[in-house]
This record gives structure tokens, C-alpha cells and sequence, in this order.
């Protein structure tokens, strides 16, 4: 009686094995399903002729997520966030998946990093990396003519740093009329300056990326380098209004941009704060990546 019950016992602990064992395994085999029309290109090194023999050869490194059948299909560039000092392009993820499912390539980019590199080293990689997909984009399907910059955070700042400020760009005999758009995701450091006082507990960080002279803040605010007589591309200003030096700055940044008679759309959400405005792009019920694809159907429209 007792080995019968002990059979029963096992008996229906392999079967709960068996279930758990099959649910795992059709959301794996789901999950390659959902990415068999993406071919992933990892490791591509945007800056090898420039950098062959750097020992931190990982810095200038980009992923491509090339939807199948890809002709002529318009291109995002994220650039990652981390105050300068830390971050990744990272692996698969839901602004991958929700770009690529949308006929978009999604790229991610590396960039040389704080405290080994000092700034203008964050904006010199950001405008490589961008002159390496406007001359190689094709070859994978992508359109040259239609490539949109994504930033988060410190990323953003790269992204529009590199649209306003002509140099990074000119270095590789391009403009910022190369770029159709710039999607900044809450990053509060278009003015440096106001950001620095705001977390003065982030000041080691920031003395790492931009040194301890005002000066270079000023130089390496994008805000700074809003002029007339530009030809540059609209932008998209997401905030999470958590964070309210983001609200303030980007505010300012979008007000002076429409002053001198540029595009700039500014979006406030005011359930997300400055990690999961990010990191939730493109997840089901997510309020923001609906917001992108609307300002770049808009842009495509015109």
C-alpha cells in the first residue's frame, strides 16, 4: 500500500516535470518563432580602420536587427545611456522587437567610455558610428536616406550634441541634414551645466565624462549650439515626469529649438520615471513607443 502511494507520488511529480517542462520549452520555441523573420548581425565594428589595435576594441561595436525581405527600410539608431561611464548595446530586446516588427532596422551602438575617455571621445564614436551605417546601411537592406537617432539619457545627449554641434559630423564629410530625426528619452543633460547642480551626488560621475572646467559643460551642451541658419532635423522629446530636472531642461531645450524656427515635439508621462521609460519601450500597453511610431509615420508622411 505504502510503494503504491510512493508510485502515485512520483508518478505525478514527473507529470507536473512534463507540464512545467512543455510550458518552458513553447514559450522558447515561441520566442524563436517571433524573431525567425529578424536576422541579428552582432558584433559589427563600426571603427575598425580608425582603431584597430584599441584595447577596448568592445567601445566601438554595433548590433544590427535586420527585418526579412529588408528594401529600402528606414533605420533607428539607439544610442545607450549610463551618465557617460557605463552601459552596453545590450542583447535582444522589446525596442528590437517592436521596431523590427514595424519594418524598421534597429541598430545598437558602443561608444569609448568615462573615466578612460574624457568627452569629446562619447560624440566622436556616436558620429562614426553613424557615418558607418549611412555608407553601409544598404548592404543590409536599409534605406541611407531615412536613419533616425534614439538616445536615453546620456545617450540622447550624444544624439542631439552631434546634430547641433557640425563638427563630429563634418570629420566624415557629413551634416546634420544626413539625419531625419532625433528621438531624445528623458535626458536632462542638454544643458550640462543645470544638470550638474541638480545631482551634485553624480558630480565624480560627471567630472569623469566632462572634466571639472564650466567651460566644456558649456562646449558640450547641445542647447548651446542652437543658431540660425541651420538645416537640421525635427526632434522628438520624451520626459518621464518623475524626474524634474528632465521636465525643466527639456522644456527649455524645446522652447529655444522652436524659437529659431526648428521642429521639436515634447511628450510628458507621467507614470514613468527615468528607468522605465527606457526599459519598457516597446512592451505590450506601453504608452510610449506608440507616441514614436505616430512622430515618424508623421515625418515619413511629409
Amino acid at each position: 500500500m505504502v510503494k503504491r502511494r510512493k508510485n502515485k507520488k512520483y508518478l505525478f511529480l514527473i507529470l507536473i516535470f512534463t507540464i512545467f517542462f512543455f510550458l518552458c520549452f513553447s514559450q522558447i520555441c515561441l520566442a524563436q518563432i517571433q524573431w525567425n523573420h529578424v536576422q541579428i548581425h552582432t558584433d559589427i565594428n563600426y571603427a575598425e580602420d580608425t582603431y584597430e589595435h584599441d584595447n577596448q576594441s568592445k567601445s566601438h561595436l554595433l548590433d544590427i536587427y535586420q527585418p526579412e525581405d529588408c528594401q529600402s527600410c528606414p533605420v533607428i539608431i539607439y544610442i545607450h545611456g549610463g551618465t557617460w561611464v557605463l552601459g552596453d548595446k545590450g542583447g535582444l530586446s522589446y525596442k528590437a522587437k517592436s521596431f523590427t516588427s514595424q519594418g524598421y532596422i534597429y541598430i545598437s551602438i558602443n561608444y569609448r567610455l568615462s573615466p578612460d575617455h574624457q568627452f569629446p571621445a562619447h560624440a566622436q564614436d556616436v558620429a562614426h558610428a553613424f557615418s558607418w551605417v549611412k555608407n553601409h546601411i544598404q548592404e543590409y537592406g536599409g534605406d541611407p536616406e531615412k536613419i533616425y537617432l534614439m538616445g536615453h539619457s546620456a545617450g540622447g545627449h550624444l544624439a542631439a550634441l552631434i546634430t547641433l554641434d557640425e563638427q563630429y559630423l563634418a570629420t566624415f564629410n557629413l551634416k546634420p541634414s544626413d539625419i531625419n530625426g532625433i528621438i531624445g528619452i528623458d535626458s536632462a543633460a542638454y544643458y550640462l551645466p543645470s544638470l550638474f547642480s541638480a545631482e551634485p551626488e553624480n558630480q565624480y560621475l560627471f567630472s569623469w565624462a566632462f572634466g571639472d572646467n564650466p567651460r566644456d559643460w558649456e562646449i558640450a551642451s547641445p542647447i548651446n549650439h542652437i543658431k540660425e541658419g541651420k538645416t537640421i532635423p525635427p526632434f522628438l522629446l520624451l520626459v518621464a515626469d518623475g524626474r524634474e530636472i528632465s521636465k525643466t531642461v527639456n522644456e527649455n531645450f524645446a522652447q529655444k529649438l522652436c524659437e529659431y524656427g526648428y521642429n521639436a515635439t515634447i511628450f510628458h508621462f507621467p507614470n514613468k520615471d527615468h528607468v522605465s521609460i527606457d526599459y519598457d519601450l516597446g512592451k505590450e500597453n506601453d504608452p510610449v513607443f506608440p507616441v514614436i511610431l505616430d512622430w515618424l509615420r508623421g515625418l515619413s508622411d511629409k
